[in-house]
């Protein structure tokens, strides 16, 4: 049954406290918010209760407020409170507003203000009362350019239509030189495990400079303290992407925004926030949770949201890691909602117990479902480094390949392999199958990357 929207009356007023208070937005009248005017206030019905609201005030002549917007908790993500705040602001629209502020305390409703209606962050406000969440001091205030919305409203709608219904094949490119793309350390091998695992910081960038040289154009990048313990820690980051781009200029740093080990999501964006010599090129984002043998990496939807809108507001192009088809279906989503667009860079990781399979059939299946304009790559976890590095190889695709990946040469676990080596040995296999290798220029050519010497000219 679909829900239907009207302007509230004074009668409303016991229904509409009912709705906020789930939400902590029933204080009214108080300190915080003034007493609801019905003029400019809407209800939702659904089977005769009133379930959702919305409300705005206007500032001037041509700035708009919204004030309270909320549904029952277990009507979210039915598409209600994108229909109540798309009814307040065509109210607004129709009374000359051009610009609209939002207050907002929740992350994943900044983020859901930012995907649909294309708002940005323009500062922050103190609370006056714990209003909305008690334990977040400061509301995030939100532009949108209400004119710009509705003036590509048909469009948008239309060419989101068509995305939805485009499932055509996706034929592999042509063979364009060879990216290869190494993760040097990762989060699970350690000195114990083997002795060529860079983990200081100075390890990590001599490794980034030996491969390199023996032909690789991007690193993956994670970060040790000095215990040799993962770290989101950005300062540590700073110090790896410096001295490799001190080295080598061109090369493309990917810094990690794993979610093993139980960090936050604040912790996880604080590279993304690094700027200069000291600002990736790229940042990895999971798109799904999945587990490792080692322990589970843990990525909601609404962060893998929040990182990608991140890494787009700082202009980082995320290397979009995908571990089984559902995680394709979530790059459609956030390609399909603009969170990521244009050319995108795809590591396809194979061979986990708990996600795909590393065949050709699984590789091949996968392939197949990559939206337009997506440059990808293969990694076979463990044993199947060799196999599925060579897969991609042959099928037109890149490849990442890395100690991160697997520690070990051969299969029989009898050579310790350097990161130097298996960046040589992809360098033998190309080069025997006549497929040239991707300098870094050549890669981010590919990937529509800037480097940091084209940026200093911009």
């Amino acid at each position: 049954m679909t829900p239907h929207i009207r302007q509230a009356v004074a009668e409303d007023l016991p229904a509409i406290l009912k709705v906020l208070e789930p939400w902590n937005m029933h204080h009214i009248p108080s300190e915080e918010m003034e007493m609801i005017d019905f003029n400019t206030f809407f209800v939702a019905e659904l089977r005769g209760e009133i379930v959702g609201v919305s409300g705005y005030k206007l500032l001037s002549e041509t700035i708009g407020k919204t004030t309270l917007l909320a549904v029952y908790p277990d009507l979210q993500r039915s598409g209600l409170g994108e229909q109540l705040q798309h009814v307040r602001l065509e109210a607004m629209y129709k009374q000359g507003i051009k610009k609209v502020i939002t207050n907002a305390d929740r992350p994943d409703v900044i983020v859901w203000y930012q995907k649909h209606f294309g708002y940005r962050k323009i500062g922050t406000v103190d609370k006056v009362m714990s209003f909305g969440l008690s334990h977040v001091p400061r509301w995030q205030t939100l532009e949108m350019d209400l004119e710009a919305y509705f003036h590509t409203l048909s469009a948008r709608s239309a060419a989101k239509e068509a995305y939805i219904a485009r499932f055509d094949p996706h034929p592999l490119s042509p063979y364009p030189p060879l990216i290869i793309n190494v993760c040097l350390t990762g989060m699970v091998p350690t000195k114990r495990n083997t002795p060529y695992v860079p983990v200081s910081v100075e390890e990590i960038i001599a490794d980034a400079v030996a491969v390199y040289d023996a032909g690789a154009s991007i690193v993956h990048i994670h970060a040790r303290d000095e215990t040799g313990r993962p770290t989101s820690d950005a300062v540590y980051f700073e110090k790896i992407i410096t001295g490799i781009r001190k080295e080598r200029p061109d090369m493309i740093c990917c810094a990690t925004t794993s979610g093993r080990g139980g960090v936050s999501l604040e912790e996880r964006s604080e590279v993304l926030f690094l700027t200069g010599d000291a600002k990736p090129d790229m940042a990895s984002l999971t798109l799904g949770s999945l587990n490792f043998s080692s322990g589970p990496s843990i990525n909601s939807l609404d962060t893998i949201q929040a990182l990608a809108l991140t890494m787009k507001e700082q202009g980082i192009m995320p290397e979009l890691e995908i571990f089984d088809t559902g995680m394709i279906n979530v790059a459609r989503y956030l390609e399909r909602h603009g969170i990521v667009n244009g050319k995108k860079y795809m590591n396809i990781l194979l061979g986990n117990l708990s996600t795909a399979r590393a065949t050709m059939k699984d590789l091949s299946h996968m392939v197949d479902l990559l939206p337009d304009n997506t440059v990808w790559a293969a990694a076979g976890l463990g044993d199947f480094q060799l196999p599925v590095n060579t897969a991609a190889i042959l099928s037109g695709g890149h490849v990442r390949v890395g100690l991160e990946d697997s520690v070990y040469y051969d299969y029989g676990k009898s050579v310790l392999a350097t990161n130097v080596m298996l960046v040589e040995r992809i360098v033998r296999m190309a080069k025997e199958l006549q497929r040239p290798i991707a300098s870094a220029r050549e890669t981010r050519n590919i990937l529509g990357l800037t480097s940091m010497r084209e940026k200093e000219v911009q």
